[in-house]
């Protein structure tokens, strides 16, 4: 039998010869003929190495007439045999790359490790592959919000490169994703929270023997804050006219209880969708807070009990994180608001209204209402209100008009 083997092939067995910690590694695919009358034949993959051997199923049948076993592909010119010959192509290059990683990462290879990344996805080789193995096995661990953001990071990574091997990602390769994402629309804060992601998966795949070509610290995710978009009072005040408006629609208006209830107890939309009308007692809320896991008293003010009042299905009908934050930009944009707003906002425009010198909250106060560990998270607001109230000095102008 005569294997037919590309260069880079050949180099990394010539290499893999000469260094007693790893060996060469052969892979042709054969026949497996048997009994039965049929004119196809499964073909297998072999791989072999250091007296070892381990097969693969390829799932392909082929017409052993038709199959050069010298070339190592089929014969004929049709579409079918055409298809045939790209799929065992794309089996070879997985293959190559699974030898190129590992001697690339000094780890030793033999026939069934082959074996068993081929059919895992090349889990070990494919930072991609790896991410979705990964993020199954972290799910049990993680609060619902944070896989789904793992996840949307995961087919933002896909979109990117649905194959990239672990000796190919250094800084440089951080550096040509995040212009692509730029490129693609995403805002910096966006940006820096994806590269923070990815090296935390990057540092899972360490743990699991995955060597890197670079020092991960020196990989700065950056600031994940972005941009701290609120509603002033003004603006505010045009979402509570709606609400309370008899032209507004049920639907508009069950969306828009969630967001000003937000807005007047800063409530992140997580713990929105997790109450329960009957946790609302005596105008007071009690809850397990779903970023913390701890429990979180919480007493409303009036304004949060009369949106509570005005829409009797306010935490019994419920709805998911998107629909909430499509219908909400609808329905400020309806009112007038020019402003680009999620549902988040409403925790940043409670932040903002709190420390108004006219409503006399104090930082402290605000850092306990909003579950903050560090009040650095808390100082940002405080920074909002005081750049806005600097915005006030040129009314002294008018004393001059």
């Amino acid at each position: 039998m005569i294997m037919i083997f590309t260069a880079t092939e050949r180099f990394f067995d010539t290499i893999n010869d000469t260094t007693p910690k790893l060996v060469s590694i052969k892979v042709n695919f054969k026949l497996r003929l048997d009994n039965s009358k049929t004119d196809v034949k499964p073909l297998v993959i072999h791989i072999t190495g250091n007296s070892q051997r381990e097969r693969i199923n390829s799932g392909i049948l082929v017409n052993p007439k038709f199959f050069d076993k010298k070339k190592q592909r089929m014969k004929s010119l049709t579409k079918i045999d055409q298809d045939i010959n790209l799929v065992l192509e794309n089996y070879l290059a997985k293959i190559s790359n699974i030898k190129t990683e590992f001697r690339l990462s000094d780890r030793v290879l033999t026939p069934k490790i082959v074996k068993d990344e081929l059919l895992g996805g090349l889990t070990r080789t494919n930072f991609v592959a790896f991410f979705l193995v990964a993020l199954e096995d972290e799910k049990a661990n993680l609060k619902i919000g944070t896989w789904k953001r793992y996840e949307s990071i995961y087919r933002k990574l896909k979109e990117f490169n649905s194959s990239i091997p672990f000796c190919e990602i250094n800084e440089k390769w951080f550096l040509k994703f995040r212009l692509w994402a730029i490129k693609r629309g995403n805002k910096s804060a966006t940006v820096n929270n994806n590269v923070i992601a990815l090296k935390k998966f990057l540092r899972i795949a360490v743990k699991n023997g995955v060597k890197l070509n670079f020092n991960l610290d020196d990989v700065i995710g950056g600031n994940t804050h972005g941009n701290r978009t609120y509603l002033n009072p003004n603006e505010l005040n045009k979402l509570f006219k709606f609400y309370n408006s008899e032209y507004i629609n049920e639907s508009n208006k069950l969306v828009l209880g969630y967001f000003l209830f937000g807005c007047m107890t800063g409530l992140r939309i997580s713990d929105l969708m997790d109450i329960n009308r009957n946790d609302l007692i005596n105008n007071e809320i009690s809850f397990i807070n779903t970023k913390s896991a701890v429990d979180q008293f919480l007493i409303l003010n009036l304004t949060a009990r009369k949106i509570v009042e005005k829409e009797e299905l306010l935490f019994i009908k419920k709805f998911a994180d998107a629909t909430l934050n499509e219908e909400i930009k609808k329905i400020v944009r309806f009112c007038g608001i020019t402003k680009n707003i999620s549902f988040h906002v409403a925790r940043h425009t409670f932040a903002t209204c709190f420390l108004r010198p006219e409503v006399g909250g104090t930082i402290h106060h605000l850092q306990k209402l909003l579950k903050h560990r560090d009040i650095k998270s808390t100082m940002i607001y405080s920074h909002i209100v005081e750049a806005e109230a600097n915005e006030q000095i040129f009314v002294l102008d008018k004393l001059f008009d």
